[in-house]
């Protein structure tokens, strides 16, 4: 997803019930030096900052994280079907 300054309260919601329907790989490396070693660990958190401030523009860079992960694990073929 584009970076925004806040999403909606659908995206937010559609990102958390993908990562709750989904099976993914525990690790990611998006490049740029951005490399999460446990996603089951960081994801909870990640998308409860989603879910509560979704509209503060303070953190959206938080949140688009969130939505980069996702298409990453898509991308990478990282998503246990």
């Amino acid at each position: 997803m584009e970076y925004k300054t806040s999403y909606t309260k659908e995206e937010v919601d559609d990102l958390v019930q993908w990562f709750s329907t989904h099976e993914f790989e525990n690790q990611i490396d998006l490049g740029s030096g951005i490399n999460i070693p446990d996603l089951k660990k960081t994801l909870p958190n990640m998308l409860h900052i989603a879910q509560t401030k979704r509209e503060n523009r303070t953190f959206s860079g938080q949140v688009n994280l969130a939505f980069r992960i996702r298409d990453e694990l898509i991308k990478q073929g990282k998503v246990k079907e």
